[in-house]
């Protein structure tokens, strides 16, 4: 940090800002988050640095962005594609036991 550096008092964040300050707090330093509080600046490529000060101490907030905005699809598609599988496998086992009660 240099002395050019802007502190930012916690206070002053908004309660959005505040939010994931504490998630980050909690979570020992590393935190993910999906909110874009507009305390931060989220650069594509690299990383921006706020630091914060809170109970006279003063934390470094790092944030960035992720550029891939399909990657926001691929979770919830590859938990449908999941379950679906699952429905389907137990559907043929199903299928396959009742074949064998009838042949018997």
């Amino acid at each position: 940090m240099s002395p050019d550096d802007e502190v930012v008092s916690y206070n002053n964040l908004s309660a959005a800002g505040q939010d994931v300050f504490d998630q980050a707090l909690r979570a020992d330093g590393i935190a993910t988050v999906n909110q874009s509080p507009p305390d931060f600046d989220y650069p594509d490529d690299t990383m921006d640095y706020t630091y914060v000060e809170k109970n006279r101490a003063i934390y470094t907030i790092g944030t960035g962005s992720n550029p891939c905005r399909v990657c926001a699809l691929v979770e919830p598609l590859s938990i449908v594609a999941g379950v679906a599988g699952v429905i389907l496998l137990l559907s043929g086992v199903y299928r396959l036991i009742s074949r064998e009660s009838d042949a018997t």
